[in-house]
């Protein structure tokens, strides 16, 4: 009934808005903006993408193509202030130009591209809401479309190794666990968006993103923004170091397709279909999608096979010049081969921290096959790698869907409701020793069993925003959010199945004022955030002896957040002074509120406790930015610091009411500070350099293992590297780097049954790419690329895990 209603919720909400935008299509014909793109010389440039968004409107992004004359319009548009961005191959992107329209006019703005000059683009992940690079008061670093494609990038994870202040991990080659941690934190303290809405996995241990992070391919992608530091106020749950934020194509312009295909070593092969732009009269329906299939039939170890089937699209409505309805989707199903555990073996110390050696790889293939780990050949190793594990698997399957309707009523008053449903599956499936399997494992089930994990979440958002003068944009909303978990687990017997279903309802109010002064030299942003959470009394099969039963759900704690930032830009010296402030949170997941675990011979044990209160943190960063050499150097330095104030933890808990003797507990957090030093570099026409380092200390307030308090997995300096050469409009060549320096991370001892910390080497990876364009026609083109990974053939392992060695592909794209 309660799902009913809520669905019925949905429907009225979004049948009055339109009946709302129905009585005033009528009243407007609305305004235009037009104009040319140019070179330096003049010329008119054919092509050239040019992309509109509107200041108080985050979903209203149109996007066109100039055409032979170098012409582009963007009509039926709503009075208020639009940014209006171009951009051409073999040219630098344009600054963003702010135009503000009056009812039913028309406006012109030509733009001129220069040859050379640091990239700059509108972002929308620092605010929420359309800004310049000049107004950003935040940390925060965008990877485009055309940098993915320069680094030919499979995922999202991959094209977001070089930004200042994050570390990628993936536990393996392609398909395997992905992780994401933002100045230090971990992986939970980074909230995932797709086009502003969250992603999360409400069956994740800690309910956040990681879990399906390796199945986001590069498929629909327009951009990925990444904001550093807090932003709990905006985008809630999460976000407590850091976003990241996948944004979709903006489609528009005329019908133009893409066909990509590639193929090479690791049995990898890769396939993309995907078509762009509009129908209608003045462009009323504006549509973007892909489809991609990626297919790894060896892997690292020759059995880590993995298969994602992956769409991803975005349709947007122009009901009238002031209300447009707008549908996104992303899904994915995923495939993957997993290895065992990585597990400590050797002579070492009996306490401190371990030295990473790895057991040779041919004993690894003997062990592999069968012979037990005490005839091995271990010499002075001390640990063996993740060894594979034939029968062992995981399949994925997540669906994120969101449709929005939005309306500006006046040039001061708009207002949009937002559903977004998400739904994820996850299934895993283990067995007895088999043919290629380890004779000795701990690890292995002495017989079939899987285990699947079904979550939802559904939100509906409803908000507005107003402009109080000429300096104040006033943002604020209410949020309805429920979300449930489903575990059904099969053991080797029907005696050890079991089923555990729970859910979770939340309620939150934000507001947010972005101020403008100064001629916008100054920059002030305020934001605040409560939410208030309620749970359901969970389900247990079999029912005899559940955990949780009699006991009065009271309502947990709730969730207060506030953030501020402030900028000063020194236009004529080109230096932008910046800071920012916010406290953040974590929602307990679902599995630390009733997490469980069955036995057919003492049944359920309880680990959570739903009396958990949110995750709490405070951030700090500051920094400056400098533009030199008329927009050919850009240089910035942020210094930051977070503190966990108090997290979510395992521990022991006497004299616990639900009869625990461990579990999950309210605990202190730990520390992170550091420093992030970034410079871009334009120094002719064709050549574009960026590189950044990042220097962490990150420390935990009680140890994570024996008495080390060091944060684990986290290096304490990092270097990226990325340099491009254009040869002309047709060839181009482009390197990457990624150099850390060493980190600790978990190993289990299975003789002693305790983890102890072991000190890896750091990742030195490089990446090459080339790339050459075959004109067929004026509107049609086939690019060949090719790129090599790890070129320098480093073997690194991440927390025990074999990573790919030198390894190739090649391919072409035909543009159409």
């Amino acid at each position: 009934m309660r799902r009913e209603h809520f669905v019925r919720t949905i429907l009225f909400a979004f049948a009055l808005a339109l009946a709302c935008s129905a009585h005033t299509s009528a009243q407007t014909r609305g305004a235009t903006i037009s104009g040319h793109v140019t070179d330096p010389q003049g010329a008119a440039l054919r092509g050239a993408s040019v992309t509109l968004y509107a200041r108080e409107r985050t979903q209203l992004r149109l996007s066109t193509t100039t055409d032979s004359q170098g012409a582009y319009s963007f009509e039926r548009l709503a009075p208020g202030a639009y940014l209006v961005e171009a951009e051409a191959s073999g040219f630098a992107r344009s600054a963003a130009r702010e135009v503000t329209l009056t009812r039913s006019a028309s406006a012109t703005l030509d733009v001129q591209l220069e040859v050379a000059g640091v990239s700059t683009e509108v972002v929308v992940t620092a605010a929420d809401s359309p800004q310049t690079v000049d107004e950003v008061s935040k940390a925060l670093t965008v990877v485009g479309r055309r940098e993915m494609e320069d680094r030919d990038e499979a995922t999202v994870a991959d094209a977001l190794r070089t930004v200042p202040g994050l570390r990628v991990q993936q536990l393996g080659g392609p398909g395997a666990l992905a992780s994401i941690k933002t100045r230090g934190l971990r992986s939970q303290d980074t909230s995932v968006l797709i086009d502003g809405q969250r992603f999360r996995d409400p069956t994740a241990p800690q309910g956040d993103a990681s879990g399906f992070l390796s199945d986001f391919t590069v498929t629909d992608a327009g951009r990925v923004e990444v904001l550093r530091g807090s932003g709990s106020s905006l985008y809630g749950t999460n976000a407590v170091g850091g976003v990241v934020n996948v944004v979709t194509e903006e489609g528009g312009g005329p019908f133009r397709g893409q066909l990509f295909a590639e193929g090479g070593s690791l049995g990898f092969m890769r396939g993309r279909a995907q078509v762009a732009g509009s129908a209608g009269e003045a462009e009323r329906v504006v549509y973007s999608a892909a489809a991609s299939h990626l297919n790894v039939t060896r892997g690292v170890d020759g059995d880590d096979a993995t298969r994602n089937t992956s769409a991803q699209g975005r349709l947007l409505l122009r009901l009238s010049p002031t209300a447009t309805l707008t549908a996104r989707l992303y899904a994915s199903d995923t495939f993957v081969q997993l290895n065992e555990e990585p597990q400590a073996v050797g002579n070492i110390p009996a306490s401190g921290i371990v030295v990473a050696r790895p057991v040779a790889r041919s004993e690894l293939r003997r062990y592999e096959s069968g012979t037990p780990l005490n005839q091995l050949n271990i010499g002075g190793a001390t640990f063996l790698p993740a060894a594979n594990d034939a029968d062992n698997s995981r399949a994925g399957r997540f669906f994120s869907g969101a449709l929005t309707f939005a309306q500006r009523p006046s040039e001061n008053f708009g207002y949009s409701i937002t559903y977004h449903g998400l739904v994820t599956r996850n299934s895993f499936r283990d067995g007895p020793a088999v043919p290629g399997d380890p004779a000795d494992s701990p690890f292995e089930p002495q017989g079939p069993v899987r285990n699947n994990f079904d979550g939802s979440i559904h939100t509906l958002d409803a908000r507005t925003d107003f402009r109080l003068g000429r300096h104040n944009s006033v943002t604020a909303g209410y949020e309805f959010e429920r979300e449930s978990y489903l575990n059904r687990s099969f053991d080797v017997t029907p005696a050890g199945d079991s089923t555990v279903e729970v859910s979770e309802r939340s309620q939150a109010f934000f507001a947010q004022d972005q101020m403008r002064f100064l001629e916008d030299r100054l920059q002030l942003s305020a934001g605040f955030r409560a939410q208030t959470f309620r749970l359901s009394a969970p389900r247990f099969t079999p029912t005899a002896g559940a955990p949780y039963a009699g006991i009065n759900f009271a309502s947990p704690p709730n969730a207060y957040t506030g953030d501020g930032s402030v900028a000063y830009l020194f236009r004529s010296r080109g230096t932008k002074l910046r800071a920012h402030v916010g406290n953040g949170y974590r929602e307990p997941s679902l599995f630390e509120r009733f997490g469980t675990f069955f036995s057919s011979f003492f049944g359920f044990g309880a680990l959570g406790d739903p009396r958990l209160a949110p995750e709490r943190s405070i951030a700090f960063d500051a920094g400056v930015d400098q533009t030199l050499a008329s927009n050919r150097v850009r240089l910035s330095a942020t210094y930051f610091y977070t503190r966990l104030q108090e997290v979510v933890g395992f521990g022991d808990t006497p004299n616990d009411p639900f009869g625990r003797f461990g579990g999950f507990i309210n605990t202190g957090g730990g520390l992170a500070r550091g420093v992030e030093l970034s410079a871009a570099f334009a120094p002719t026409r064709s050549l574009d350099l960026f590189a950044s380092y990042t220097f962490t200390n990150s420390d935990q307030r009680r140890p994570q293992i024996e008495n080390i308090l060091r944060s684990l997995v986290i290096p304490d300096q990092q270097f990226t590297l990325v340099a491009t050469e254009r040869f002309g409009r047709r060839a181009a060549v482009n390197f990457d780097l990624v150099a850390s320096s060493n980190y600790l991370a978990p190993i289990f001892d299975n003789r002693t049954f305790r983890t102890r910390a072991y000190r890896f080497d750091g990742m030195r990876r490089a990446d090459l790419t080339a790339s050459y364009t075959l004109p067929l026609s004026e509107s049609r083109s086939i690019r060949f690329f090719g790129k090599v990974e790890n070129l320098f053939n480093q073997e690194y392992y991440e927390n025990g895990f074999r990573t790919p060695g030198v390894n190739g592909r090649a391919g072409a794209a035909l543009n159409f």
